[in-house]
């Protein structure tokens, strides 16, 4: 008899923890495991890319809290609770005079006013073997209070430490999983440390990366340098914060200022609100010309392989697929020191380590523009590089 397999997500966009799915699922033995996908709604760009042998469900109407934001969050909290029962204003009242203290406070806060509202969510029908909440914290909670399963796994693709997560709130859902995920040696060592009551469960697998997908699609063709015959930069992620797109666009713009040939290429979608602030120091710096940003894309490879330099500008990361996705087609790096930054590039051998700021960034390409030798290094090193294949017991 088949294994009962729950996958729990969010939804299907372009970006890093839903390639690494789609990888996870293309390894699965579908004559041993039956499989459910279960999103909190049925939409996203690579929706279509999941395998026909897995099951896609969705959440229902409450699943859209899985997608708050800081500017849909009143609204989404009123049209869902607060007109059903306006009374449930007090219980999270509380948390929320503690959102407007700022800081680690309103984060704090904030995930704790999260739960509250997950927690008004039914329990999921059916049983499972294993459920795994493969998009991370949020998923886990649900996974850990919703989910009826024999073996629960938490996949955590983030730094725990970056932004600043509540002990005492996670804790005890990390002691109700069976298994806990990370995909990096830093981060596990990291989160064992932090918490030595559950180190036996922490075990890191590699992001899943589908090889020879990536080299084929990288072949497609591709027009988008429109002949332009100087140093292209790439950057792939979601548009907020986190992956430090700002920094970078200061940092390009300043080397062009300074008469670098170069172009600087975007790929991604994501919050409005930082979009804006990103177009905004675009067009402070006069910087049109250089900065272009591509939207989204399923298929990011066919611009990596034309382009010179891959950069990850980020402000903290778990162990960034595209990273790998770019040293899969040997496309030299520079990243920002995030935690697992010396894992991922081995210690510098596999490319260049820049500081985590602006300035960081600008000396970091520059001395990338500036050593071509250094260059061809990275590239010779990255054809001598290995990956083992991640593997998993469900």
């Amino acid at each position: 008899m088949k294994k009962k397999i729950l996958v729990i997500g969010i939804i299907m966009e372009a970006a890093g923890t839903e390639r690494s799915f789609l990888s996870f699922a293309q390894r699965l033995d579908y004559e041993k495991y039956d499989v459910e996908l279960l999103l909190a709604s049925r939409e996203g760009a690579f929706l279509d890319l999941v395998p026909p042998q897995i099951k896609i469900k969705d959440m229902g109407e409450l699943g859209e809290i899985f997608k708050i934001t800081r500017g849909n969050s009143f609204s989404v909290i009123s049209r869902l609770f607060l007109k059903r029962n306006p009374f449930f204003a007090f219980s999270i009242l509380p948390d929320m005079i503690k959102m407007c203290q700022g800081g680690k406070k309103r984060m704090y806060a904030a995930n704790r006013i999260w739960l509250k509202l997950m927690k008004k969510m039914p329990i999921l029908d059916g049983e499972y073997d294993t459920a795994v909440a493969y998009w991370g914290d949020h998923t886990m909670f649900y996974m850990v209070d919703k989910v009826n399963a024999k073996r629960k796994i938490s996949w955590l693709h983030f730094d725990y430490d970056e932004p600043p997560r509540e002990d005492a709130l996670y804790l005890p859902y990390f002691k109700r999983c069976d298994k806990i995920i990370t995909v990096s040696k830093d981060i596990e060592s990291s989160l064992a440390e932090k918490f030595p009551e559950i180190a036996n469960k922490i075990e890191t697998i590699e992001n899943f990366v589908n090889e020879r997908e990536i080299i084929e699609k990288s072949h497609e063709e591709c027009d988008f340098r429109d002949d332009f015959d100087g140093t292209a930069i790439l950057s792939v992620g979601r548009l907020c914060d986190q992956k430090g797109f700002d920094m970078a666009i200061s940092a390009v713009s300043r080397l062009c200022r300074e008469g670098e040939n170069i172009r600087y290429y975007i790929i991604g979608d994501g919050d409005d609100e930082y979009r804006r602030k990103l177009t905004n120091i675009v067009s402070e710096n006069h910087a049109e010309k250089y900065i272009i940003f591509l939207g989204c894309t399923d298929n990011p490879y066919k611009y990596m392989s034309r382009c010179d330099i891959y950069l990850q500008p980020s402000r903290h990361e778990g162990k960034p697929l595209a990273v790998e996705e770019a040293k899969i087609l040997q496309l030299p790096v520079c990243v920002t020191n995030y935690k697992s930054a010396n894992e991922q590039l081995m210690g510098g051998r596999l490319g260049l380590i820049c500081d985590m700021s602006e300035n960081g960034i600008y000396l970091g390409i520059k001395s990338l523009l500036n050593n071509h030798d250094k260059i061809e290094e990275y590239k010779s090193a990255l054809k001598r590089t290995d990956r083992e294949e991640s593997i998993i017991e469900l």
